[in-house]
């Protein structure tokens, strides 16, 4: 559904790096540091290729010491960025406190648009989750125990994730523990007459097509979509949309954090969403 607004009004809806004009000069530089440091401190095996394309790679991040009998429980983290900006390497940071507590983290990188479409992109996540699932001895993961998150477009592709027959991949059909869209888009006809569509070139059927909040759940597991009380009105929007549509969603609201301030709270041990997040897999 595309809101009654002016396309002006409803592009800045969307606009996250209008609202919060400093993230790229203070957030993004601080996690990329500090993403550096956890590449090049932590266990496990960077660079991991589960596909054909350049960005089809992951990196998991261990522990030090030996993995339990059956591995490391996981979380899988789908990085943001509307599906055109960004790489897996800007998101090392959260794995951060995940493997300090004994857990294991693997930041999945994928192709952008305009290079491929969201349909592409929503394939090569589920590749990358099939590999992981299935590599997982050789990992060092136990693929009992995963834990599903993203951010922004990471959210969309999480949430598609509840929408996909595991069993195509020869997977069980909920292959998660808990999954958790932060700060997601549900409902992608919005973005048709905006600017952001330069890149995703998406038509109203394909949006809809490509829209979590109009397609079946198939995943069983705890799912949770959480939003910034400090965000855009959409995103808000989106969150209780996806809430209406599903059963069995809680939807989560954070004082006080907007769409870039909401994710900085993933990369620490003492916040809320983190606990959340971490607390299928203790």
């Amino acid at each position: 559904m595309i809101p009654d607004l002016p396309i002006e009004e409803l592009a800045r809806r969307y606009n996250n790096g209008a609202a919060v004009p400093d993230w790229q000069d203070t957030l993004l530089p601080r996690w990329q540091r500090e993403s550096e440091r956890v590449r090049d401190t932590a266990g496990g095996c960077r660079d991991v290729v589960y596909g054909t394309r350049e960005r089809n790679r992951l990196d998991v991040f261990t522990p030090a010491g030996t993995p339990p009998p059956h591995g490391w429980p996981t979380l899988i983290f789908i990085h943001g960025g509307y599906w055109q900006r960004l790489y897996k390497d800007d998101w090392s940071v959260i794995a951060a406190p995940f493997v300090a507590n004994g857990m294991a983290a693997v930041i999945l990188g994928y192709t952008l648009c305009p290079q491929t479409t969201i349909r592409g992109i929503a394939a090569e996540i589920e590749s990358a989750i099939a590999y992981v699932w299935k590599a997982a001895p050789g990992l060092a993961v136990d693929r009992d125990r995963l834990t599903l998150a993203g951010h922004s477009a990471g959210g969309h592709l999480t949430a598609w994730c509840m929408t996909t027959d595991w069993t195509t991949h020869d997977m069980p059909a909920t292959p998660f523990k808990s999954a958790t869209a932060i700060s997601g888009l549900f409902d992608l006809e919005p973005l048709v007459p905006i600017y952001l569509n330069d890149a995703l070139k998406l038509d109203n059927a394909e949006a809809l097509t490509m829209s979590p909040a109009y397609r079946s759940r198939r995943v069983t597991c705890d799912f949770t979509a959480v939003v910034g009380g400090a965000e855009l009105p959409e995103f808000g929007r989106q969150n209780a949309l996806l809430g209406a549509a599903w059963p069995n969603v809680r939807e989560w609201t954070l004082p006080g954090l907007n769409h870039f301030s909401i994710i900085d709270q993933l990369t620490r041990d003492d916040s809320a969403l983190f606990v959340h997040v971490a607390q299928s897999l203790r």
